[in-house]
């Protein structure tokens, strides 16, 4: 029989954590050394911590040697990027997630698509979300400022660890088995791309404090909110029906900037739930979406996630010097997806907007 022990959390007769109560999340797993699925101490279990971005992914964009950049600017390599995990889960994570997204990433946007249609999106989810955490238990890591002198403050002490517990408890579900509730997934998005011919196929974004990201592989961009149990997918949705290509990888960018945007001011917050019969071993997570309605968007937070976004790999533009680009993102008025006349841009270009 499962039991609620005196934290709040749940475990089963073997001592398994079925749900991790928010205190023991933020002691054991986010500013702890515990592995990040079953919760295990190190020195309990063999440990052989857990790539980030999975090795599969490495491998197949030729990652291993390349830099991932942190929010304070640095680079780390993606094959030194790694959070605590044990043995055991690191071996069924691979089985139950990797290999399965590995089979299905092979076969491109369309065997993407087919795999959500069928019935899957919750593993797609669960996948994207598992990136999502990984790379903000491994922020706590690392330096704001690498000049000493200037502190020890580390990148995840800005974290609302609180923000994040709900994503643990869905990506846990294929170790717990609890049931996950649509209402308790996040928005979903699957977008062609079509990348210019010397693009790198890979690209990441991670818009930490809006808890959205987008993964692009090679012809397809995956995106993910997080904690809005579909909200800003739904609100975004007239603006999805005004394009009409594939994108480029700027404008996939630009994408994630705008479920950001939504996810972040969507007046209303969907509030997420375990329910537990411990008598009968049953758990779910649950969620409960409020009416949707916008509060008005400030174009000065559109700037700051336009910077986040582009800051670092802002191209030439053709007509614009670097500081008028700059300032047209700095202003929230940067766009590569419509025109001035409202229309979808068939190529990269600067233009701001409607107003």
């Amino acid at each position: 029989m499962w039991t609620e022990i005196e934290d709040g959390s749940v475990v089963d007769d073997e001592g398994r954590i079925i749900h991790f109560s928010l205190e023991r999340f933020i002691t054991d797993i986010a500013t702890g050394n515990c592995c990040f699925i079953c919760g295990a101490r190190p020195d309990d279990k063999p440990f052989n911590d857990e790539h980030v971005f999975p090795e599969w992914l490495q491998r197949r964009y030729g990652l291993f040697h390349k830099q991932f950049t942190l929010p304070n600017g640095v680079g780390i390599r993606y094959d030194r990027y790694t959070v605590p995990c044990c043995v055991e889960c690191n071996d069924l994570m691979g089985r139950v997630v990797e290999t399965p997204m590995s089979n299905v990433v092979r076969g491109g946007a369309d065997q993407i698509r087919e795999f959500i249609v069928g019935g899957d999106a919750l593993k797609v989810f669960v996948w994207m979300g598992l990136i999502f955490l990984k790379v903000h238990l491994k922020d706590r890591a690392h330096r704001v400022h690498l000049n000493r002198q200037l502190g020890d403050a580390r990148i995840g002490d800005d974290y609302s660890w609180e923000d994040l517990h709900h994503i643990h408890s869905v990506v846990r579900c294929f170790y717990t088995g609890v049931g996950i509730d649509e209402t308790a997934v996040g928005s979903m998005l699957i977008m062609p791309v079509n990348p210019e011919q010397d693009d790198e196929p890979f690209d990441f974004v991670d818009l930490s404090f809006a808890q959205a990201t987008m993964l692009r592989l090679g012809d397809v961009a995956i995106y993910a909110v997080m904690n809005d149990s579909g909200g800003a997918t739904n609100l975004f949705y007239p603006t999805l029906e005004r394009i009409t290509g594939p994108l480029s990888e700027l404008q996939a960018r630009e994408i994630v900037v705008e479920l950001a945007l939504m996810n972040l001011y969507m007046r209303d917050r969907p509030t997420f739930s375990f329910l537990c019969h411990t008598e009968h071993e049953r758990g779910q997570l649950v969620g409960v979406r409020p009416r949707l309605w916008l509060d008005r968007r400030e174009m000065a937070i559109r700037g700051q996630l336009l910077e986040r976004a582009f800051g670092a790999i802002l191209p030439p533009l053709n007509g614009y010097t670097e500081d008028e680009a700059r300032a047209q993102m700095a202003d929230g008025r940067l766009s590569f997806l419509f025109g001035n006349d409202g229309q979808f841009i068939e190529r990269n270009r600067l233009d701001p907007p409607p107003d």
